[in-house]
């Protein structure tokens, strides 16, 4: 699957679960533990997320490393550091702990680690999508020495659009700039994702946003982005986290069109959430 359709895939969901499967309605757990690579977060990360905070008073993600990932699939998508910082975004995940000790393919050693600090809390372990009995899951018996439940069905079942199908759904006209265009593909609570299409020699202003973070994905031609006080090159392939409240300025250094998938992460997701610093087109 191209980069383009990952990021197309990343936050455009809705839930399918069937309400006889909805049985989470009184928390049981102190910590629903969840494990994966996240690379990149997908529908069905996002509704295992939701559904671990309907069971527990705090979801902690045990994020597998860049050297997992290495073993998995050849790479990773995204680096460990940037992949735990969107996962922090969501206001159902209490925190994200990177795991220093997962050569063994499992997630065993993280989860030892955080009973060790935690022995006197209730605790469960989630599973969801393919892993649905015990002898698929590395990490069974870890967790029946520690008394930690294996939870199955977190996340319930969904059925994913096509990707190609998701592209020809555009949620809004194109909406032009004085820099380029843009067009939104999907949206819902808390989230955004867009294509942007910023025209050779031009640039957006310097600017910043008070209610969301964003990532955005280099999908075609050459850029750059202030980002505070760094200046950032960009290329196809090449992506950057942008936190919440930072400064910052994409302008496209090429003689294409610099071509990027920005994915908006927030509790308000606004175009009026644009605190402008500089501008060259009298917009400040």
């Amino acid at each position: 699957m191209s980069t383009i359709q990952w990021i197309i895939i990343i936050v455009y969901y809705t839930f399918l679960t069937d309400k006889k499967e909805s049985v989470f309605m009184q928390k049981k757990y102190n910590y629903a533990l969840i494990s994966g690579g996240f690379d990149p977060v997908h529908i069905g990360h996002l509704a295992m997320i939701k559904d671990a905070k309907k069971i527990a008073d705090k979801v902690i993600v045990l994020l597998n490393s860049d050297n997992w990932l290495v073993r998995k699939k050849g790479k990773p998508f995204m680096i460990e550091t940037q992949r735990a910082q969107i996962l922090e975004e969501f206001q159902s995940i209490s925190e994200v702990i990177i795991q220093k000790n997962d050569g063994d393919d499992s997630s065993n050693n993280a989860i030892i680690d955080f009973y060790k600090s935690h022995n006197n809390k209730s605790i469960c372990y989630c599973n969801g999508g393919d892993r649905s009995h015990e002898k698929k899951i590395r990490e069974a018996d870890v967790c029946k020495d520690l008394d930690i439940d294996l939870v199955f069905g977190i996340g319930g079942v969904h059925k994913l659009e096509s990707s190609s199908n998701l592209t020809k759904n555009y949620l809004s006209n194109i909406e032009k700039r004085p820099w380029g265009n843009f067009h939104i593909i999907a949206k819902g609570n808390g989230y955004q994702i867009k294509e942007m299409n910023i025209n050779p020699k031009n640039k957006q202003s310097l600017q910043k946003h008070n209610h969301r973070s964003e990532y955005w994905q280099v999908i075609g031609g050459h850029g750059q982005v202030r980002l505070e006080d760094s200046d950032i090159k960009l290329k196809t392939g090449d992506n950057v986290y942008i936190p919440i409240k930072s400064l910052h300025r994409l302008e496209n250094t090429g003689s294409q069109n610099l071509k990027i998938i920005e994915i908006q992460i927030g509790e308000l997701i606004s175009e009026d959430d644009i605190i402008r610093i500089e501008d060259d087109y009298g917009r400040v």
